[in-house]
């Protein structure tokens, strides 16, 4: 496993606040260290998890199941309620899915949504995108694609396993539906972002999320300029902004607009 996969964590022994990080699909925890560092000076225990079948090769990844990556995040979330008495979610594309499901049978204090799929969607962008990650040199300056190629955490070295990785993206959408049905049911603050132009996610997403979440949604705000993973500073300042609505005393539902 490469190292910038490994899950961390970054301890402060005084805080009974923690905020936990679930990457999406080929996501890594990586991506979870700049908002770490954004809110360094708050204090707070983070942890950024890392998926089963993530972090390895292609087999590996191929062989997990939906049903390891919910127990795995359900049981994570057990963990930190032993030490802490507020939790916060963050999570990345199927990992908003996970987080909403973990919510029913693990209460939290707020969940933040980021480019979360109850739609998906194949577009030119998206193969655009694919091949310039692919094809592009390996010595970039595109930001964008610098991105994107370090926070994918499963190893191409056995790409003739590709076939096999089908069944688990066909489960992001199998994950959403089952999402998409119980939405009625969470009973925790949540905050949803969604990029407009997200090759991956199709915004309507959060128009669902937004009908089914009710008076338990705070806030949805669409990034004009980002990407599915990729956001730049500007946006990237706002999903900080609206992290920080979770910290203490700022717990606080209201109706959406």
């Amino acid at each position: 496993m490469h190292n910038n996969h490994e899950l961390f964590s970054i301890q402060s022994a005084s805080s009974d606040l923690s905020i936990l990080y679930i990457h999406g699909i080929m996501g890594s925890p990586l991506e979870f260290r700049k908002i770490a560092e954004a809110l360094k000076d708050e204090n707070i225990h983070f942890k950024a998890l890392l998926l089963p079948g993530h972090g390895c090769n292609g087999f590996d990844f191929a062989k997990t199941s939906a049903h390891e990556w919910q127990t795995h995040v359900n049981q994570e979330i057990g963990d930190l309620k032993k030490s802490h008495s507020k939790i916060i979610l963050i999570g990345h594309s199927l990992g908003g899915l996970l987080a909403l499901n973990a919510s029913l049978h693990y209460p939290v204090d707020g969940i933040v949504l980021l480019n979360t799929p109850i739609k998906t969607r194949i577009s030119f962008q998206q193969i655009s995108m694919s091949l310039r990650v692919l094809l592009s040199s390996e010595n970039t300056n595109d930001p964008m694609i610098r991105t994107y190629r370090e926070t994918f955490s499963v190893a191409l070295n056995d790409w003739w396993t590709l076939p096999l990785w089908i069944p688990r993206l066909l489960d992001i959408n199998r994950i959403a539906r089952k999402t998409a049905k119980i939405l009625n049911k969470e009973n925790v603050p949540v905050l949803i972002f969604q990029s407009i132009h997200d090759e991956t996610v199709n915004p309507t997403s959060a128009e669902i999320l937004k009908r089914g979440l009710g008076d338990h949604l705070l806030a949805l705000t669409y990034l004009k300029t980002s990407t599915h993973a990729y956001f730049i500073n500007e946006e990237f300042n706002e999903i900080i902004k609206g992290i920080r609505r979770f910290l203490p005393d700022s717990l606080k539902v209201v109706n959406s607009s």
